[in-house]
């Protein structure tokens, strides 16, 4: 191969190396977040008796958004209704948008819970407009309680979840929102929920906790949370132009001059996804939505009067999801340092070393820490656990990377919700028409010749990268493959009866 004039090698190796340079500075967040959190004191909370220390309990709308999601309808509503509220002061929704016949469901509990003398509506929207966002914003067209409960179908509060969360609302007339730590109800069932069990149990300890403490700009997780409506209205009401809601308000609100405070030792439990298909539609959802927001309002953070560290951190925050996108990019980048094969393979190991390095040992780190916190007795299968976590969201790659440029130009997707089954042990149920991992299995075959033809396995990034796309490929395809078999057992069983003579 004839040599590369050096002016034209340099630009290619700047290039290349840009997406390791930003991957780095994602890794070392992690280390900079881990850091401020072990330093910075714990956030002074009031007691729970402030919420009734003058003899007015307020009142409280809780809001249940649910989508075709009967398996777990009944055991929410079921623990909502057993909060040690004061009946005369709880009001409930149910925001049933259901296609499926849950609606119908919805309907026969909250009729038997009136009975019981509690005050729940079931609201059946049959066009889904905005889809959560508007389900919210519709409910509180209903009612004008000055404190709004959340809680997606999947969770399972406990009963004393509003007096606890509503102590600091109250105390402090400048919280927008009160958000509790989530906890896992099918933590075991696999591998795969048991890393994103650790994932979560590190986002809550580590950033939502560190950003409470710091007075940051806390964003709420669009779950387990109380809001007061002032703060709400004060932002401009839900909105639909992201996928992620949740976050968009919690910034306007901020930029409003709101403020939001995580309650770490207020937990519920709730169900993790237990599928390749469903998890990875959850991750692309977040995904796109985190990047629709950043587009939406990183200009007007920048231009507001927040703090510089403020603007700072949320534009790492929302900038996470780049990380996908960037090691895309960085693949294609090492094809290029290749056409320059004198300095090519050092270039790259040190460039892949370092990323690496930062990345998994920042993310060791601070999932580590999570279990250590929250005294996990799975310390043990933490090395197994953590490779699956870094596996997995390798994986992602090929499906978040879309998600981003999605985001980009402005592509329109719906909010597809997350599977849940109930946490009952079941089999989970699995769509045969469902993602077939094709996509990923492809680029892992790719990335893999590539790498061997050229470079050889000496850049642990790129190695990760392989084996998670062919993980999350094959699941997928295993998942859809399963889910057919399923099905013809099914046919030929129903085809069996019909055949067989009457007696």
């Amino acid at each position: 191969m004839p040599s590369i004039d050096p002016n034209i090698a340099l630009l290619l190796h700047v290039i290349a190396i840009s997406p390791f340079v930003a991957l780095g500075m994602l890794g070392l967040n992690l280390v900079v977040l881990w850091t401020i959190g072990r330093i910075v004191p714990e956030r002074t909370l009031p007691k729970d008796s402030a919420v009734l220390s003058n003899g007015e309990t307020p009142t409280v709308l809780i809001q249940l958004p649910i989508y075709n999601e009967s398996a777990v309808v009944a055991r929410l509503v079921k623990a909502v209704a057993a909060f040690d509220w004061p009946r005369d002061r709880l009001r409930i929704q149910l925001l049933d948008d259901s296609t499926d016949g849950t609606e119908e469901v919805s309907l026969a509990l909250a009729e038997s819970l009136r009975e019981d003398g509690l005050d729940i509506v079931c609201i059946h929207r049959t066009d889904r407009k905005d889809y959560k966002a508007g389900a919210l914003a519709n409910g509180l067209l209903r009612d004008d309680s000055p404190y709004i409960a959340i809680f997606d179908a999947d969770f399972v509060p406990p009963p004393d979840f509003l007096t606890r969360a509503m102590a600091p609302l109250v105390a402090d007339e400048t919280l927008a929102f009160a958000q509790a730590r989530w906890e896992h109800l099918n933590a075991a069932e696999n591998l795969l929920t048991a890393a994103q069990a650790m994932m979560i149990d590190a986002h809550f300890v580590i950033e939502q906790r560190m950003r409470s403490n710091t007075k940051l700009l806390l964003p709420f997780n669009g779950t387990c949370g109380v809001w007061r409506r002032a703060a709400i209205e004060a932002a401009g009401g839900w909105s639909a132009d992201t996928l992620c809601e949740d976050l968009d308000l919690s910034i306007r609100a901020r930029l409003k001059g709101w403020s939001g405070i995580f309650l770490h030792d207020l937990s519920v439990p709730g169900e993790l996804p237990a599928t390749f298909a469903g998890w990875r539609a959850q991750q692309f959802r977040w995904t796109k939505g985190f990047s629709q927001v950043a587009l939406k309002l990183l200009g007007r953070v920048w231009r507001s009067d927040l703090p510089l560290t403020a603007k700072i951190a949320l534009t790492m925050q929302t900038g996470q999801t780049a990380c996908y996108p960037l090691t895309a990019i960085s693949v294609l980048g090492t094809l290029v340092l290749l056409l320059d094969r004198e300095h090519a393979r050092h270039m790259l190991s040190i460039a892949g070393g370092l990323v690496a390095l930062l990345g998994i040992g920042g993310s060791a780190l601070c999932l580590m820490t999570g279990l250590v916190v929250l005294n996990r007795r799975q310390r043990g299968r933490f090395p197994l656990v953590f490779a699956a976590t870094l596996l997995l969201n390798a994986g992602l790659m090929v499906s978040n990377s879309r998600a981003v440029w999605e985001a980009m130009i402005g592509a329109k997707s719906p909010f597809v919700r997350t599977p849940k089954q109930g946490a009952t042990g079941i089999p989970p149920v699995l769509d045969k028409s469902g993602p077939t991992g094709a996509t990923e299995l492809l680029m892992a075959i790719c990335i893999g010749v590539a790498l061997i033809v050229e470079a050889g396995w000496f850049s642990p990034l790129f190695s990760l990268s392989i084996i998670g796309l062919l993980i999350v490929g094959g699941g997928l395809a295993c998942e859809r493959w399963i889910a057919a078999a399923r099905r013809a057992d099914l046919w030929r069983a129903r085809v069996s009866r019909i055949d067989q003579p009457a007696e």
